[in-house]
């Protein structure tokens, strides 16, 4: 007989631990699914944007002189909204090879962005679409930022202890990775589905709920260091984690913004560096704060940051390649929680695993109401409503994409909102949960070939930029194995009202 990995856990301990798992599980479930899969999609964020813009104007590199004229730009644009809060320029990466131009009013909210020429010059308005939506749903769950974040935050603890619950609550998780029982019970196959996959990619499972709750939960342990180390300060709490900055000073000033003599002595210091943007607060004030991101060789942290102050004085860097290892993990969090570094294969793999994670939640719920039927306490309409958030949430993302496409904004929190009630009316419907989950993915196999061709009508079958075809083919397989998936599992003229135990992707 093989022995537990966990031999000495009393069976009440691990009875204990899977009550605990299913609790957080099912309580949490619809958020830390929407988060999932939004968060998945968002490893493509630079590869979205660029779908949506694909009639950028391209470039591998910017001169300083170039950028500081785009830094001008971005100041005037400003200017013309009545603010001069904070105006940043990115610039031009291989993963993202244009200018960004962005600025934002911080009292009110509003933000824009802009793209530039090789000149500088700005030339359009960027399109904000699925990925703006995309961004605030996973970051914020289009709420004011505080909640959003506090929510998200706080389903990233659910969702580690659900994976920590769930690995201690299976005493032979690991010694079964490979083994997968066929020809049984619905539940059974479900249950090594969801064992199968939790095991593969725990390491990543326990990492992206990790960093999430620290992201989301930043303001709050942000709050809770100025009480234990800086009597309540938060401006002094805040500068430990933000690094230098300049006092607020709003009196007026007169002074050429001296980004080209700055940024040239600073590559010149870092000639393996990468500048990645250029961040201006407080514009035109003796608080003038200027600010230079240099993403660094071989670096998980994002960047290093260099602040000047209004006459061009350096202040001081943010830097945490060489800085303390704590330090080094705050920078490493959004990396790492996001896969944005490596490069393509990274993404591919962060990809993988976070449908993988997607579909470990999706059938939890699965089983628990497998569970309820053995029981004799069956909820159809409850795995019902479920079936429709699952398959809803991807056919809403594309109804959107397909309005930004063509100009139209609605709210999108309005609009959110009623399609995915919408996506779980099936819950009130008595027809069988297999028959909801096929009509749903032939629903969203259409509307992705819809949408794929709507972009070529708009954009052409060869748009500028190589990225938005090559996202369009991936949307077209996806539509295609969406297809197939249907045909392997025929509809059947007998089918009852209500199939027990099905997991959706059958």
């Amino acid at each position: 007989m093989s022995k537990s990995i966990w031999p000495k856990i009393p069976s009440k301990f691990v009875s204990s631990m899977l009550a605990g798992h299913s609790a957080l599980g099912l309580a949490f479930a619809a958020l830390m699914y929407v988060l999932c899969i939004s968060g998945t999609l968002l490893v493509l964020t630079d590869e979205i944007v660029r779908w949506d813009n694909p009639d950028t104007p391209a470039m591998v590199s910017a001169t300083p002189e170039t950028l500081a004229k785009a830094v001008d730009a971005g100041i005037a644009v400003a200017a013309e909204h009545g603010t001069n809060d904070y105006v940043v320029v990115s610039a031009p990466t291989p993963a993202t090879p244009y200018i960004n131009v962005r600025f934002v009013d911080f009292t009110t909210g509003f933000e824009k962005h802009y793209l530039a020429d090789a000149d500088g010059n700005l030339v359009s308005e960027r399109r904000e679409g699925v990925q703006h939506f995309l961004e605030h749903l996973h970051i914020y769950l289009h709420m004011p930022r505080t909640i959003g974040l506090f929510l998200v935050g706080l389903s990233g603890v659910a969702l580690l202890a659900s994976v920590v619950s769930g690995v201690f609550s299976h005493p032979r998780i690991f010694r079964d990775a490979f083994s997968f029982r066929r020809g049984g019970s619905r539940r059974t196959q479900e249950a090594d589905f969801h064992n199968r996959l939790s095991v593969w990619g725990l390491p990543f499972h326990l990492v992206v709920p990790l960093t999430g709750a620290l992201l989301g939960l930043s303001t709050l342990i942000l709050g809770v260091l100025a009480i234990a180390a800086f009597d309540g300060d938060m401006e002094r709490a805040r500068s430990v984690v933000a690094g230098p900055s300049i006092m607020a000073d709003d009196t007026p000033v007169d002074v050429e913004t001296p980004v080209v003599p700055a940024l040239t002595a600073l590559l010149e210091e870092h000639p393996d560096a990468t500048l990645s943007r250029i961040g201006l607060r407080r514009i035109g004030t003796e608080g003038q704060s200027l600010m230079f991101a240099l993403s660094m060789p071989d670096d998980l942290t994002l960047t290093e940051q260099y602040t000047y102050d209004v006459r061009g004085e350096f202040v001081g860097v943010r830097g945490f390649a060489d800085g303390p290892v704590g330090a080094q993990v705050v920078a490493a969090l959004g990396p790492l929680h996001f896969g944005w570094f490596g490069g393509w294969p990274v993404k591919v793999l962060y990809l993988a695993l976070g449908l993988g994670l997607t579909a470990i939640i999706s059938s939890g719920v699965a089983i628990w109401a497998a569970r309820r039927d053995d029981k004799g306490r069956a909820v159809p309409r409850w795995l019902n409503a479920w079936y429709g958030l699952v398959w809803g949430q991807p056919i809403i993302y594309t109804l959107i994409a397909g309005f930004f496409l063509f100009g139209i904004h609605p709210s999108d929190v309005a609009l959110y909102v009623v399609l995915t009630l919408l996506s779980v009316l099936p819950g009130l419907t008595t027809l069988s949960g297999l028959l909801i989950s096929r009509l749903m993915r032939l629903c969203l196999s259409v509307l992705l070939i819809a949408l794929v061709v709507s972009h070529v009508v708009v954009w052409g079958i060869i748009p500028d930029d190589v990225i938005a075809t090559v996202l369009n083919v991936a949307l077209l397989a996806t539509a295609v194995l969406l297809i197939t998936s249907v045909r392997a599992f025929p509809f059947r003229r007998a089918e009852p009202l209500i199939q027990r135990n099905v997991a959706p992707g059958e």
